[in-house]
């Protein structure tokens, strides 16, 4: 078996540098759109649609199911 240095865990991390970054939501209200388009400072609000339990948990499925291909590779 040829065995990877790539952990379960470093594969689960950067797929939820994804999922999250994927994830993250702004709003900006109207007015502050205007502020934005004349150059003045404007705020912006963010937020994650996803449970941060679950993310973890999608990011742990991802890595179960790339480490179960790379161990497929070759036995086709």
């Amino acid at each position: 078996m040829n065995e990877s240095n790539i952990s379960r865990d470093h594969i689960a991390l950067e797929a939820m540098k994804i999922i999250l970054d994927k994830s993250i939501k702004q709003r900006i209200t109207p007015v502050q759109r205007i502020r934005k388009l004349a150059g003045l400072r404007y705020e912006v609000r963010s937020f994650f649609i996803h449970n941060p339990g679950n993310v973890a948990e999608a990011a742990y499925k991802i890595a179960d199911a790339m480490i179960a291909e790379r161990e497929k590779g070759g036995k086709q």
